[in-house]
């Protein structure tokens, strides 16, 4: 008996080295020693918990492998994903295939979580109900301190904030329930009128647009030449500099940018508003996007609801990872069908989701140095595959009537692999950073434009002052072309799990009060999305 006490004892001890262990290991994957002085605080309270108050309290026990198994969970996602575990993570479980070029290594991380977990324990201590109480009110206090200060670093106050976010999330949705009114609130007669349209261009340019998966900037502008073809094509286009997603993730992002507004839910379903495409097809536009993952069904009825006249699919070249084109597939597909969309005498605006640069994906097509490294791999294939496609349209007679637009669905999501390779770069949110936006014509004036923290709200309402289009609208965003146009929501990023100020180009967290006025304002937009008008 005393030699199995003695075995249960040790694997405790073992138990809670493993996971104080594992804390540390997140600094290399944050980079902020934050995370492994607030975490560690709690896991001694939890080691004292499970030692101290648990011998003959059921309940108490129950509580603290309770407690343990959050903290551990807490601690692994972290050290993957630089994030503990969001309501927008939970809420895109459904997308989780799309995480399966990194299987092996989150395999082998959640069964090295659940030995730790699962390890058998005992009560190593005893002490006295005096000690045990002090101890306890010790635990309150540092808790609250965490919480006024460092909330957002602590892995169980963290966990707790999902039920918050939800709790917010679902009042949101309940009260998002007069369309009517509004409608009215967000109805706008006509769009900034900010700069002229070049006189280069005719009098209805073709439009390409191109959302690239995940791409932050300073990808771009990285001394390893990663994109070192979009870093040079840059030069010769207009682009908007501290400039920031305005939500994640792409479910999010790309509607979010053609209607200029939030989404309520990761889901497929539509915008009832005005949107950039609805616009031009008003002004005699054919409106198609592409497909890139044709046999994902979601993503799919996604596409089909988000209002385009058509949907365009390739099938027989699908090979990527996650059943989705490669980058190279979808920039041959891009170039294949502007040229076939050229053969009409109607304008057109063809749009693309490129899917290869999706976090844990590497590439088979082009790889970087010796291939090693199957990020950089994801991002150098994606700008060689882009060169592909730009050459192409500089050597025929596209490049004289039409615009190319170059952004991304939201920022790279900073995981394990992101810092990794970005540590002078930091990120105060794992899910927010600065994007491109390129505009390109044959015959540009090149031009930088500081927007100051504004985000790709403003996206399509700056698309459409370019092209001196005006129009009805519902935009959250406004026109990048006015700098001292703005709204309350053109500087704020929101997503089922933060809420954060880009105004000026920094990144603030809200307060809890600024939470709740902000969200005052959003609900009636949500609303208004469903309306039917």
């Amino acid at each position: 008996m005393k030699d199995k006490a003695f075995r249960r004892g040790l694997f405790t001890i073992i138990k809670f080295i493993l996971a104080a262990v594992l804390t540390v290991l997140t600094y290399f994957t944050t980079r902020q020693v934050t995370y492994i002085s607030v975490g560690l605080v709690e896991l001694t309270f939890i080691f004292i918990i499970y030692n101290l108050i648990t011998e003959k309290n059921i309940f108490c026990r129950i509580l603290a492998c309770l407690l343990f198994f959050i903290y551990v969970a807490q601690m692994t996602v972290l050290y993957f994903g630089n994030s503990y575990v969001t309501l927008t993570m939970l809420k895109n479980i459904k997308f989780l295939q799309d995480l399966g070029g990194e299987i092996v290594a989150y395999s082998l991380g959640t069964i090295l979580a659940l030995v730790i977990i699962f390890l058998p324990g005992r009560c190593i201590f005893k002490a006295d109900k005096r000690t045990i109480v002090t101890l306890l009110v010790a635990f309150i206090f540092i808790e609250m301190a965490i919480n006024a200060n460092y909330k957002r670093f602590s892995p169980v106050q963290s966990f707790a904030t999902i039920f918050v976010d939800q709790v917010r999330y679902q009042h949101v949705k309940r009260a998002a329930a007069n369309p009517e009114v509004a409608l009215g609130t967000f109805h706008k007669d006509s769009l900034e009128d900010a700069v002229a349209k070049p006189a280069a261009l005719p009098e209805k340019p073709n439009i390409i647009v191109i959302f690239t998966e995940g791409l932050s900037s300073n990808i771009i502008y990285d001394e390893r030449d990663i994109m070192p073809n979009l870093r040079e094509f840059e030069k010769s286009c207009i682009s908007f500099k501290n400039y920031y997603n305005h939500t994640f993730p792409t479910l999010r992002g790309v509607q979010g940018q053609l209607y200029s507004g939030y989404k309520l839910d990761d889901d497929n379903k539509a915008n009832n508003l005005v949107s950039l495409h609805s616009i031009l097809k008003d002004q005699g536009y054919k409106t198609s996007f592409i497909n890139t993952e044709p046999f994902n069904d979601e993503f799919t009825l996604y596409l089909n609801n988000l209002g385009f006249d058509e949907i365009i699919e390739d099938k027989d070249n699908v090979s990527g990872l996650a059943d989705g084109m490669t980058d190279g597939e979808a920039y041959k597909l891009l170039i294949q069908s502007a040229h076939e969309k050229a053969k009409d005498d109607q304008p057109f605006l063809l749009g693309i989701y490129t899917f290869g640069t999706h976090v844990s994906f590497n590439s088979k097509e082009y790889q970087y140095g010796d291939g090693a490294n199957g990020f950089l791999n994801k991002f150098y294939n994606c700008d060689q595959m882009f060169k592909y496609f730009l050459d192409d349209f500089q050597e025929s007679d596209l490049a004289d009537n039409t615009i190319i637009i170059f952004t991304t669905d939201h920022s790279t999501y900073a995981d394990q692999s992101y810092t990794d390779l970005f540590t002078d770069h930091k990120r105060e949110c794992t899910d927010l950073d600065v994007m491109p936006l390129f505009i390109y014509y044959k015959g540009i004036e090149p031009q930088e434009i500081d927007v100051k923290g504004r985000n790709s709200l403003c996206f399509a309402p700056t698309v459409l002052d370019f092209l001196d289009i005006d129009s009805e609208n519902y935009f959250l965003g406004t026109s990048l072309f006015d700098a001292d146009a703005g709204s309350q929501f053109d500087r704020m990023f929101y997503d089922a799990s933060y809420l954060i100020s880009t105004e000026g180009g920094e990144i603030r967290y809200l307060e809890e009060l600024e939470k709740e006025e902000f969200l005052s304002q959003v609900l009636t937009y949500f609303s208004a999305l469903e309306a039917e008008r």
